[in-house]
């Protein structure tokens, strides 16, 4: 079933932080291609993890390859052609693990995590279109000829990248549905300095859904209400801890797991996928998946 007739049937679990449960398992993360890198080191470990947030009840888990891409390589020392397999391996690993319990969603992060300072989170005004489209055009091409069920275009600080990457999708895969999420804010801003308002403009005809991910929680309810979009929401924030860009590393503030009534908040408000991300664990994504179902 695609996941537009699943969200037409009702609402849909994400998964929670790949990070967080790899972390758990006992891999550091803190090199630049961040949870990439198990692509080619353990991807047995990619399978677990993405298959614990399917056994606590996620219904869509999100690929390994929000870091990588072909600029974030060549900084690492590897080649395009290791960056070209790494992304089909993050959808058939994600495949593999989600079995026919759950779709996978191909995970597009942002230019700026690719110079992993932080910067999806502070925004880059200067970073012009055509450099954006550049970064992003081969990457998606491999993601899309790996077969995903939704590409998951994740954590965007701009409104500008939204829009490159919309209209790339749309022009390579016209009938391949995908959302668009945002890095938030207070004042019911993305990290870039636009209104939300704004940001959710930029969807087309392929989008399933327009929202937030990798935002502190205590600011969703005022995003969504700023807003009104023609999709419904994508919701999952981090677990409200601050982020460290130099040690690469979450503070230890924050909840793993969000208050029934908050997931439930977000669904009244317009969310249809609800999901955690740095910081929600598995035991996280099984209370989203409780609260989603009363």
């Amino acid at each position: 079933m695609t996941i537009s007739a699943q969200l037409a049937a009702g609402p849909l679990v994400l998964d929670g932080g790949l990070s967080t449960a790899l972390e758990a398992r006992g891999h550091d993360l803190a090199g630049l291609l961040w949870s990439a890198r198990l692509l080619r080191e353990a991807p047995d470990e990619l399978v677990a993890a993405h298959r614990s947030f399917v056994d606590a009840g996620a219904q869509v888990v999100i690929t390994a390859s929000y870091q990588a891409s072909h600029a974030g390589y060549l900084a690492a020392g590897l080649t395009d052609e290791q960056c070209d397999a790494d992304l089909e391996a993050s959808v058939r690993l994600a495949r593999e693990a989600a079995g026919d319990r759950a779709l996978v969603a191909a995970s597009v992060g942002p230019w700026g995590a690719h110079l992993a300072d932080g910067s999806e989170y502070t925004g880059y005004p200067d970073v012009s279109r055509g450099r954006l489209r550049d970064f992003h055009a081969r990457r998606l091409e491999r993601l899309v000829a790996a077969g995903p069920d939704v590409v998951a275009v994740e954590t965007l600080p701009e409104v500008l990248e939204a829009e490159v990457v919309v209209e790339l999708l749309e022009e390579l895969a016209p009938e391949l549905p995908y959302w668009v999420s945002f890095s938030a804010t207070e004042g019911a801003r993305v990290t870039g300095g636009a209104s939300f308002a704004e940001a959710v403009d930029v969807i087309g005809p392929g989008a399933v859904a327009v929202g937030v991910n990798c935002t502190a929680p205590q600011h969703v309810d005022a995003l969504l209400e700023s807003a009104t979009a023609t999709v419904p929401f994508v919701v999952y924030p981090n677990a409200g801890a601050t982020y460290d860009a130099r040690t690469k590393t979450w503070t230890a503030d924050g909840a793993s797991t969000f208050p029934a009534t908050t997931v439930q908040g977000w669904r009244e408000r317009g969310a249809a996928l609800v999901g955690g991300c740095c910081g929600i664990d598995a035991d996280g994504v099984r209370s989203i998946a409780h609260a989603v179902d009363a």
